[in-house]
């Protein structure tokens, strides 16, 4: 498949989560957005590895590669690594946890941050994308 469509699709998808996750909010159903928000940023993140040709196999080895490629490098603030490893261990807490569920509290103070997260990362696909 051709990267440009690709690259497209993951944005794409990245967006249609951040949409999903604000609904989800307006639910009040915090483990689901929490979700959303998660894989919101999961995708736009491959879809700038795509435009370097990177592929990762766990999400652990995408916050590595993030790091990596994006923070050491200077392209993205270091708030993002801290944001995006954070993101991950909520999205397990939102999905695996039966004992305790995601928060009013963390959902409403990590909703701003993903949609930032998004469009800084989504900033690196449209200028690396040439």
């Amino acid at each position: 498949m051709d990267s440009n469509l690709l690259i497209k699709l993951q944005t794409e998808k990245a967006q249609r989560f951040l949409q999903e996750a604000d609904d989800m909010v307006l639910q009040k159903r915090w483990d689901l957005a929490a979700n959303r928000f998660y894989y919101a940023c999961y995708h736009i993140v491959h879809a700038a590895f795509i435009t370097r040709n990177i592929a990762t196999k766990s999400h652990d080895g995408t916050l590595t590669e993030l790091g990596r490629q994006f923070i050491m490098t200077g392209q993205l603030d270091k708030k993002y690594g801290r944001f995006y490893a954070r993101m991950i261990q909520l999205r397990i807490k939102a999905d695996y946890n039966s004992i305790a569920d995601i928060t009013e509290d963390e959902v409403l103070e990590l909703a701003p941050l993903s949609h930032d997260f998004v469009k800084a990362v989504g900033g690196l696909v449209n200028i690396t994308n040439v």
